[in-house]
């Protein structure tokens, strides 16, 4: 990327650093709750919590993003985030955690809100998809880190002490977020505009559902039950045992390494324009699912898996550029759609089983919900070139 876009870099890379603390409980926390006298029903609320607060917190963050400076409310959320990664390690009962949690809910809703405002000002017409894919895959690299490190670190330091250490390094986002603002100029001198919205916001609300709920919800929550069904206990690879749950771990960590791809899939949708990129990514995404479901073949499954992860990075990026060339409150409303989606995509993931289904009805269930968010991307998203519409739902 030219130095153009070196706001991006930088606020991506903050955003990155910003996300140890919290990527490391999910590693953590479902292994080492017992430990901290925490149930299973208390661990699944202190991991969603962060966001259902954002249904609120996402519309607060773009709403005060227009009225004061975006470099002191980037840094506080920033420094709020460490400060909370540090509360995580001395938490010493349940509502610590949670009122934690719930702070690190506001404190993304303003990190994301500001790094995606940022994106869009560095980006032009013809290149928002390819930014935003670059933005995905640099803060995501945090989402890695935080995993692998977090649970090597409290294996080999202990809980709090990996904990402290994250929060002092998270505390490197703050001058990368300063320096990002200042290069691509604070809100109240920029004349920043709200872009008049195509028809079909309320579609592209939807695809953000549908690539939360599945990409980031259903899928993820349940692939280990999903593979122990079709898979068993163990498989044999090269004449090398692998157990289930390493199976797991290794394809839950393939779908972070599958948002790296996000700048290949950002710039093919500026080139054949959004609409037909949703729509081939979506249903290609609901092909791989419901032949998931079907097949019994421990390799084809994990194929099915892996291609899914594909697709839903590319949807992920592909509809995101969409949200963010309509300005900051259009992003604020889709954001808040997909969290509403990653947030009820366990709870519709488990039902299934907990009313006699197979589990692989899993995969049909997001397969549906994908093939539906293709026909509505069709309908919802601009072509590549389309000229600006007045804004209808």
């Amino acid at each position: 990327m030219s130095r153009a876009y070196a706001p991006v870099v930088l606020v991506a890379l903050a955003t990155a650093f910003s996300l140890l603390g919290d990527q490391m409980l999910y590693s953590v926390l479902p292994t080492y709750h017992a430990a901290l006298g925490l149930t299973y029903i208390q661990v699944g609320v202190i991991l969603s919590a962060n966001r259902w607060v954002r249904f609120v917190t996402n519309n607060v963050a773009e709403r005060a993003l227009h009225k004061v400076n975006t470099t002191v409310a980037l840094s506080l959320a920033l420094a709020a985030g460490a400060g909370v990664t540090a509360l995580y390690g001395v938490a010493s009962n349940f509502v610590v955690f949670l009122l934690g949690r719930l702070l690190w809910g506001l404190c993304w809703s303003f990190i994301r809100q500001s790094g995606l405002v940022t994106a869009a000002d560095a980006s032009g017409e013809e290149s928002v998809g390819v930014v935003m894919g670059s933005y995905n895959f640099i803060a995501r690299l945090g989402s890695v880190a935080g995993n692998l490190a977090g649970a090597v670190g409290h294996d080999v330091l202990g809980f709090a002490r990996t904990l402290f250490i994250f929060s002092g390094v998270s505390l490197i986002a703050v001058p990368l977020g300063v320096r990002s603002q200042r290069l691509v100029g604070d809100v109240k001198t920029r004349e920043r505009q709200e872009r008049p919205a195509f028809r079909g916001t309320v579609g592209l609300w939807i695809c953000g559902f549908a690539a939360g709920c599945v990409g980031s919800g259903l899928v993820m929550s349940t692939l280990g039950l999903v593979l122990r069904d079709k898979v068993g206990d163990s498989i044999t690879v090269v004449g090398v045992v692998v157990g289930v749950a390493t199976l797991n771990g290794l394809l839950l960590s393939a779908r972070w390494v599958a948002d790296w791809s996000a700048p290949l899939w950002g710039a093919i949708s500026d080139r054949i324009g959004r609409r037909k990129a949703a729509l081939r990514y979506f249903a290609c995404g609901a092909i791989a699912l419901f032949v998931g479901s079907q097949v019994e073949r421990p390799a084809l499954v994990v194929a099915c898996v892996l291609v899914f992860f594909l697709c839903g990075t590319a949807t992920n990026v592909t509809v995101l550029a969409e949200a963010v060339r309509r300005g900051p409150r259009v992003t604020a409303s889709y954001v808040t759609a997909s969290d509403m989606g990653a947030a009820a995509g366990p709870l519709l993931g488990w039902a299934a089983p907990g009313v006699g289904l197979p589990s692989s009805a899993v995969f049909l269930v997001g397969g549906l919900v994908y093939a539906v968010a293709a026909v509505v991307a069709r309908r919802s998203l601009a072509d590549r070139g389309q000229a600006e519409a007045p804004a209808a739902s």
